[in-house]
């Protein structure tokens, strides 16, 4: 990804966005035990508290910088492993057992989270901005009436690039053409709509072979559908996707729709590495494990070949660093585009503020 700054467009080393709700985990990673996770270029402690709250603090005791996760927990406080530093849950220390007296003053930074199953989301920007009211609502993962299958990456490649190309269908009949991508699918018309902070995409293939992984997992009996994709992208934390794919299925005898939404759950690691959680429902073969199976696998090994080819960007880009370098884009790399631009005037308006 060459330089645009001059053209205000994000690119991998545009300054993360922080004042956002992020995820910080599915909601089965915490417990009672001592988590650190690197979220924004931080390092994260996470746990539980007794009463099951989540809890998210600065991983580097302010004393000595040594890494609370290798303390240990005492009822709801953490307990440095160096020094013996007690932090309740809201950063406050409780307790410093070198001196006679703790200093009322003494605290490591907490951070405001908030929990919507199956995930626990975090905000690391200006506390007084952390309003629950902006996390993006995800009700299909655990809506009745739909199955839903999941998985994690963890990607070396700054988080512009992922964004992008979730936006980005024309790459699926190549990147994808084992499994999500199908000949044709680069041209079909794309309409493209923004609404506030959000941005909507939508292509319609109409009469074209289905993808392999479609085929087999919906059992059809022909292999000509209409595909119908509608993206969105309301937040440098999320994109989701609905597809609806118009067929006829093996227990079928006209047409009919099947639903699929796709949700994606991104947070920045650090600048150049990235966390990345998926989830895959479906409003058919619902009670159906084994197609539960074909589409972890499936879909995950598209994801995979994102994945991959993020990372060969990043790699590239990181020691080819040419100053006359200028990548192209076209019609077709439209809503991508705008999604960069966005999310520059984010950061550098963030930028602004903090200087």
């Amino acid at each position: 990804m060459g330089s645009t700054k001059a053209n205000g467009v994000a690119d991998m080393n545009t300054p993360l966005i922080r004042n956002c709700w992020y995820v910080a985990a599915k909601s089965d990673d915490l417990g009672e035990q001592l988590l650190d996770r690197w979220l924004l270029g931080q390092n994260v402690l996470l746990y539980r508290t007794e009463a099951g709250d989540p809890v998210a603090m600065d991983n580097r005791c302010p004393h000595r910088s040594f890494p609370l996760s290798q303390g240990k927990r005492t009822g709801d406080n953490v307990v440095c492993g160096y020094h013996g530093m007690t932090f309740a849950p809201d950063g406050r220390c409780t307790h410093f057992p070198p001196i006679a007296k703790t200093p009322r003053n003494i605290r490591t930074s907490a951070y405001p989270v908030v929990e919507r199953a199956p995930l626990v989301w975090i905000w690391l920007g200006d506390p007084s901005k952390a309003d629950p009211n902006l996390i993006p609502e995800h009700p299909v993962v655990e809506a009745g009436g739909w199955s839903t299958v999941g998985g994690y990456y963890h990607v070396k490649a700054n988080y512009i690039g992922l964004q992008e190309n979730l936006q980005d269908l024309s790459h699926f009949e190549h990147l994808h053409s084992s499994s999500v991508g199908t000949p044709g699918q680069d041209v079909a018309a794309l309409d493209i709509e923004v609404k506030g902070e959000a941005i909507f995409s939508t292509r319609v293939y109409r009469d074209i072979v289905a993808p392999p992984l479609w085929q087999n997992a919906l059992g059809l009996k022909t292999d000509r559908v209409t595909r119908t994709i509608a993206e969105s992208c309301r937040s440098p934390a999320v994109c989701d996707a609905l597809t609806t794919i118009n067929g006829i299925g093996r227990d079928d005898t006209a047409p009919k729709d099947y639903h699929i939404r796709i949700l994606h759950f991104i947070t920045p690691e650090r600048q150049h590495t990235t966390h990345y959680w998926w989830f895959f429902a479906r409003d058919f073969a619902v009670d159906d494990a084994e197609a539960d199976r074909l589409f972890k696998e499936g879909i995950g090994a598209a994801f995979k070949e994102d994945k991959d080819a993020l990372e060969g960007i990043s790699a590239l880009c990181a020691n080819d660093v040419r100053d006359d370098f200028q990548e192209l884009s076209f019609a077709s790399d439209k809503a991508g585009v705008l999604l960069r631009r966005h999310f520059y005037k984010l950061a550098h308006t963030e930028a602004e503020q903090i200087i």
